[in-house]
């Protein structure tokens, strides 16, 4: 639950602050969900050096977005369901 309030923060930001840049030790840092979380939510407003450099992290892991889609798909699902019907949820 912790990286889906990063990731909301990190959308907020990304739609405030124009191109969203991360450091290859913040992309290392990420799990793989988080990462696609990322490239999906905010794919827009990811410099393509950032993009490029989230593929990069996912082939190294030798993984990619499709084994995670379900995950980043439940999780967009429950952001906008709390951003919908409000911040009551445990």
């Amino acid at each position: 639950m912790k990286s889906l309030a990063a990731a909301a923060v990190l959308a907020a930001v990304a739609l405030i602050g124009g191109c969203v840049t991360y450091s290859p030790s913040q992309l290392a840092s990420m799990s793989a969900a988080d990462l696609c979380e990322v490239q999906y939510r905010q794919g827009r407003n990811l410099s393509p050096e950032t993009r490029q450099a989230i593929e990069g992290e996912l082939q190294r892991r030798n993984d990619n977005c499709r084994n995670h889609a379900a995950e980043v798909a439940q999780r967009f699902e429950h952001f906008m369901y709390v951003e919908t019907y409000g911040r009551q949820l445990p």
